[in-house]
């Protein structure tokens, strides 16, 4: 994402860059750029400024204000040395100077302090340098992820470890305690802390100081022998703001306090709140296992109590051979209860893959060799299947003998995850269609190669503009409106539309959209996948014409004659109106073909056949039947009568000479006429043998003519 926001962070400023040249022209463009460029720089989440090359803040937008507690007017013109101490200033503007140097955007993780006194944060910046037209740096554009968060996760995930660890290995309490005060002082280094546990005096219960990290020895001192009283915490008078954390056994008895100390008084937050909780929690385990006996850390039942309430499975194992399962191990493997795993062997629990790395692990713990604490490996459950896990292997006495300590992790989701993320960033580059996603508000963040190779558009070309630049004029407005609202209201559209490459060509695509929605179903984005179905609708219009269209003429064929009689029989008797049915048969066209051959019968047919048609009006239709056989429809008739100048035009423009070569060929027509609708039923192949009789008679009759058929016409 940072990326996608780089790109067009550079390509607007360019484009504001261009204000005396390209843009000068066109001053809607140069506003459109402006307030592109001004909506992203306010609106997107992460914190960005932009610096000159001597490294003075031009400007910045909210999400950087909130995080340095001063607003825009007061940091801009102002360099690092003026908002921060020396040493942090120096690291600023060495970032800067990089990334002036670099080609590509610079990436860096690094520790910020906010200037209004909000605090310290952990960001992951990313600058780039831009340039004037000739390469010459004119600034420096940064973009910052705060993920103090999810180092402090991380972070707290190792410390819990660490802590299991040491409770396993049975460490010194004073130790732990040590580890977890110095573990929340990396976390939080803002702040001091101290754990003082509740433990006999001379006059009672009092407070006993059993680990400490950031604070002076009279406030620890000031704490130290404080008499244990109901309900209250431990006070010292100090100008440090404090925060206690309680702990307390599984009966809710108390064993002891954290308190944290800050300079500063801090709005509580539930991160916050969070860490303090899980790290007494883990001190008042600790606590608990020490007093429950002075040799908790050799007794096999405090080890049981521990695993029992982790999350993680926990396998014992001694040679190989299974000797303890927790709840958690039970259910990771299936078993439905601890006799499934007792005395099994651990080996069977392995993939076959991964065998040699685990058997290499358990010979590296047993002869006390270091080992890489945390591998990723792979399980078997006792159904066959297999499962991808996080496992941490340790040496520890159970039961008063040497064996293996496995703390294991199902992390199968998270596999499938990214294999999931891995496969669709290959579909997404690979497909043969394109794809475009689109925000909900339909400007496009991103296009594959082969959206590219289908409208000759890069991706850097269509980022940040909407779908309508593709947009042909051969689908109307109210298509788009229709395709819109159907996407809003169903959640997808599939169908054919008709698009503009890059060259201006007009191409049909095949196109599907389909809205993405998050957990809340709002619409995420859009993604539209297409292709260019051009080809084939050129094919199918062709096999249309072939089917439906004399090859040789381009008039319609018999089958596409049969269905508009069909509908002009229809249509006359909706309309109480009469049509006129003519087999038309060319006199004397064998004797062309004989004596002059078919290509000039052919030349012949597509002349005659052109001036038959234009004989008749637009709503009529004529068709060839096969060889010189055509018939006529000939619609809205009010009166028989109403035929005669069309069939006298037909037989003129039959009987008119045509030029081939040095040739001059002439033939006549002879004309069958019925009409519809009559006193009798009928079916379009009943009316054209009529006319098809009735051209007989015109033929006995010396040709050239037309004849009529002799019918009962019907009474409406």
């Amino acid at each position: 994402m940072v990326h996608v926001l780089i790109d067009l962070f550079t390509q607007l400023l360019a484009n504001l860059g261009n204000e005396g040249m390209g843009l000068a022209g066109r001053p809607s463009a140069l506003v459109a750029s402006r307030q592109r460029f001004q909506s992203l720089f306010q609106n997107v989440a992460q914190m960005v400024w932009l610096k000159d090359p001597q490294g003075r803040y031009r400007a910045c937008n909210p999400a950087f204000e909130v995080f340095m507690g001063l607003p825009e007017a007061r940091l801009c013109g102002k360099l690092d040395d003026d908002l921060y101490n020396p040493e942090d200033a120096q690291r600023y503007r060495e970032s800067d100077l990089a990334s002036l140097r670099a080609t590509q955007p610079v990436v860096k993780e690094l520790w910020a302090s906010a200037v209004g006194g909000n605090g310290r944060a952990l960001l992951e910046i990313t600058k780039v340098a831009l340039r004037d037209p000739d390469g010459t740096p004119n600034g420096v554009l940064g973009i910052a992820r705060n993920v103090t968060a999810c180092w402090q996760l991380s972070q707290f995930e190792q410390l819990r470890s660490r802590t299991l660890e040491l409770l396993a290995h049975r460490a010194e309490l004073s130790h732990l305690l040590r580890v977890l005060v110095d573990g929340l002082r990396v976390l939080q280094p803002e702040q001091a802390c101290l754990m003082a546990l509740v433990t006999p005096g001379a006059g009672g219960l009092v407070w006993r100081v059993a680990a400490a990290a950031g604070l002076s020895s009279a406030v620890i001192g000031a704490v130290e022998g404080q008499p244990v009283q109901a309900g209250q915490m431990p006070c010292v008078a100090t100008a440090l703001h404090c925060a206690a954390q309680p702990f307390a056994n599984a009966d809710g008895k108390m064993l002891g306090v954290l308190l944290v100390y800050a300079a500063l008084p801090t709005q509580p937050d539930p991160v916050g709140l969070d860490l303090l909780a899980q790290l007494a929690r883990l001190a008042g385990l600790a606590v608990d296992r020490h007093q429950v006996t002075e040799q908790l850390q050799a007794n096999e039942a405090s080890f049981r109590a521990l695993a029992e309430h982790t999350p993680e499975a926990v396998l014992v194992h001694r040679n190989g051979s299974i000797l303890y399962a927790n709840p958690a191990a039970l259910r990771l493997f299936g078993a439905r209860s601890d006799t499934d795993l007792l005395g099994t062997s651990a080996q069977d629990r392995i993939a076959p893959t991964y065998l040699g790395q685990q058997l290499s692990r358990r010979r590296a713990i047993e002869a006390g060799q270091p080992i890489e604490p945390l591998v990723e490996s792979r399980f078997v459950r006792l159904d066959g299947s297999e499962f991808d896990v996080e496992v941490q292997g340790t040496a520890l006495v159970y039961g008063g003998q040497p064996a293996i300590h496995v703390s294991i992790r199902d992390i199968s989701q998270r596999k499938h995850a990214q294999e999931q993320s891995r496969v669709a960033a290959s579909v997404f580059s690979h497909a043969l269609e394109g794809i475009m996603i689109t925000q909900p508000d339909g400007c496009i963040m991103d296009v594959n190669a082969a959206f590219s190779r289908i409208t000759g558009y890069s991706r850097e070309e269509v980022q940040g503009h909407t779908p309508s630049m593709l947009n042909s004029d051969r689908n109307s407005p109210l298509f788009y409106q229709e395709l819109w609202q159907s996407l809003v209201q169903q959640g997808s559209w599939s169908g054919e539309l008709w698009s503009r490459r890059k060259d201006g060509e007009v191409y049909a695509q095949l196109l599907h959209i389909s809205a993405v929605h998050d957990q809340f179903g709002q619409v995420m984005q859009y993604v539209a996948l297409f292709s260019d179905i051009t080809e084939r609708k050129v094919h199918e219009k062709r096999l249309d014409q072939l089917a439906h269209f004399d090859a040789l003429t381009g008039l319609p064929n018999r089958v596409l004659h049969a269905d508009r009689l069909r509908h002009a029989m229809a249509q006359a008797i909706r309309r109480k109106q009469k049509i006129g049915v003519a087999f038309v048969d060319l006199d004397g066209f064998k004797a062309i073909n004989d004596t002059y051959g078919h290509e000039a019968g052919d030349h012949l047919l597509i002349t005659l056949a052109q001036r038959m048609r234009q004989a008749l009006r637009d709503s009529d239709t004529l068709s060839r039947l096969g060889g010189d056989e055509f018939a006529a429809v000939i619609v809205d008739l009010a009166h028989e009568s109403d035929c005669d100048p069309l069939l006298q035009r037909l037989l003129e423009a039959a009987n008119q000479p045509v030029v081939f070569g040095t040739s001059l060929l002439q033939v006549s027509a002879s004309v069958g006429v019925t009409f519809f609708p009559q006193a009798k039923a009928l079916n379009p192949e009943q009316l054209l043998r009529q006319a098809d009789l009735a051209m007989y008679q015109a033929k006995l009759a010396g040709k050239n003519q037309y004849q009529f058929a002799g019918f009962v016409e019907a009474k409406f």
